[in-house]
């Protein structure tokens, strides 16, 4: 079946979402947070926070209605790249408004890229996140359709990372993080997950994409997740629950850092990162 090109640029929502300090702290365990960061998983703690990629996870009910009306086939899609901007802290509680948007669907050749923004504000309209979602669907490229506009990504620079840390997975990572909200059952069913091409179930890319960051905050911004502004990630190659990950660092300039990060394998499972600072 083609797909619907019409729907690029239109606004679907705004889309309520609710969360409270048990989801907070369920997203935080998720992503491998525990007792020694009281912080994100205690409510009673003087600190209690919201980490910031939990922003990842409100606009969880303002895609779909957006992204079927695209036509394209679901079980044909793969996440390709995520980016999250923050405009202000995230509420420890709070009411969200979502909006959603095609940005755009491009031709890639052996498939397509669906491009979708999401925009969330709290309750008095204060702007809290942005995210843009890319979904790749496969074999569906060919349409003739536009070219994805090149992002200026900052080259690696030619010479040794400027930090290296590994980002442990746990072998129940995925049945914890789909808690938050991804119940997608390639994450956790085998006969799914081999009926789709993997010998095993995969890692959630965004539970991926909040390991990372929570330890290049850790490392990077010495436990300081306020300096967070933005950051995007390539997801490049799956994770198994229980994989090691080596994160590669690169302080381009002051406040920008580039990311790769490998399995145990030498594999990359995300390219393109790029962390910018407040």
């Amino acid at each position: 079946m083609a797909l619907n090109l019409e729907r690029v640029g239109k606004v679907w929502g705004p889309y309520e979402f609710n969360y409270n300090e048990r989801d907070l702290i369920i997203y935080a365990l998720g992503i491998g947070f525990g007792k020694e960061n009281l912080e994100y998983v205690y409510e009673g703690a003087k600190d209690f926070k919201a980490f910031p990629t939990y922003g990842v996870i409100l606009p969880s009910n303002a895609g779909a209605e957006a992204f079927l009306s695209t036509k394209a086939n679901f079980a044909m899609v793969v996440h390709g790249e995520q980016t999250l901007e923050m405009h202000n802290p995230l509420p420890r509680s709070a009411t969200i408004s979502t909006t959603a948007v095609i940005e755009g669907i491009y031709d890639k050749g052996s498939g397509a890229l669906i491009v979708m923004r999401f925009d969330s504000k709290d309750k008095n309209g204060k702007p809290l996140c942005s995210n843009w979602s890319s979904a790749f669907v496969r074999g569906a490229g060919g349409f003739g359709g536009a070219v994805q506009p090149k992002k200026e990504i900052p080259a690696i620079p030619q010479r040794n990372p400027d930090f290296v840390f590994e980002a442990q997975t746990v072998v129940n990572q995925a049945a914890l993080y789909r808690v938050s909200g991804d119940r997608n059952p390639l994450h956790i069913d085998p006969a799914v997950a081999k009926a789709v091409g993997f010998k095993e179930p995969i890692l959630h890319g965004l539970c991926t994409y909040g390991v990372i960051c929570r330890r290049f905050v850790r490392e990077v911004f010495q436990g300081d997740c306020g300096k967070l502004k933005s950051y995007s990630a390539r997801f490049s190659s799956p994770v198994i629950p229980g994989e090691s990950l080596q994160t590669k660092v690169w302080q381009a300039r002051p406040h920008l850092f580039l990311l790769e990060v490998y399995n145990a394998k030498g594999e990359a499972v995300i390219r393109n990162g790029v962390i910018e600072s407040k």
